[in-house]
């Protein structure tokens, strides 16, 4: 098998939307932290888009790794907060040779 325990270096604070109501008592998703995991983090591509009226915004692609026991449940509603910087999920994958982790790829919008 192989052991990625030295890879996760960096500490992840892991966010999910649960149901709520706002102060109109209506239904609405509100984030909430669900808990700190340690993750490996991988930069995978970056790209400027164009806007309107002049403006760019630059997307950037995140490859997260944790192991598999620590994320359960992963929908793509959740995010990642690491250094006060957000990362929305896009998809992730199973280890399905070893079964050990799963991978989690973001993206980061800075506009």
């Amino acid at each position: 098998m192989n052991n990625i325990t030295k890879r996760l270096r960096h500490f992840v604070e892991v966010w999910h939307m649960v149901d709520g109501k706002n102060e109109l008592g209506e239904n609405e998703k509100i984030p909430q932290r669900l808990k700190n995991v340690f993750s490996e983090i991988v930069p995978q591509n970056s790209s400027v888009k164009q806007g309107q009226a002049e403006t760019e915004s630059n997307e950037h692609q995140f490859k997260f790794t944790f192991r598999r026991k620590s994320v359960l449940g992963i929908q793509k509603d959740w995010f990642f907060v690491f250094e006060g910087l957000k990362y929305e999920v896009v998809y992730f994958n199973r280890d399905f040779k070893d079964n050990q982790f799963i991978e989690v790829f973001c993206k980061r919008i800075e506009e």
